[in-house]
């Protein structure tokens, strides 16, 4: 039950591919999807809620196993974290940017298109924030996290 059945090599290896591969998917998909948690946590939250769920369930192989995997993918996830903070271009690299939506009440409609958001979406969230139409927005941002931010003309 408490033995190491499965060798500290591969699952490091087997937490460090699962996780890479996670990320840049998870960084090719469009920032409106993700929400608001940063696509690192969002990773280490799946891995350890699937790890948990298998260990729960009785798939995994030792509960040692299982407690190095966690340390292994949550590891990574205060890695990157931390790599991010101190050097932004990491930052820039891994995560999204914010995309300009509508300018002096201007929809600009090819970044739209390159953040797969329709029209009506962002009219409903204008709507959620008290604003009737695009003419009186100023600026609108689909910010990193996934959340669109507005700065009404004066």
């Amino acid at each position: 039950m408490f033995a190491l059945e499965t060798s500290v090599a591969e699952i490091f290896v087997r937490g460090t591919v699962v996780y890479v591969a996670l990320a840049v998917v998870l960084r090719l998909i469009p920032k409106r999807h993700a929400g608001n948690l940063s696509p690192y946590d969002l990773i280490a939250l799946i891995v350890v809620g699937n790890v948990a769920s298998s260990a729960i369930i009785g798939e995994a192989k030792s509960i040692t196993d299982i407690l190095l995997l966690l340390v292994v993918v949550l590891g990574w996830d205060y890695a990157i974290n931390l790599a991010e903070y101190y050097f932004p271009r990491l930052r820039r690299i891994s995560q999204h940017t914010p995309t300009l939506l509508i300018h002096n009440g201007v929809l600009l409609k090819e970044n739209l298109c390159k953040e797969k958001l329709t029209e009506e979406e962002l009219l409903a969230s204008l709507r959620k924030k008290g604003i009737a139409g695009i003419e009186e927005v100023n600026q609108a941002i689909l910010e990193t996290d996934g959340e669109i931010s507005v700065i009404e003309k004066k």
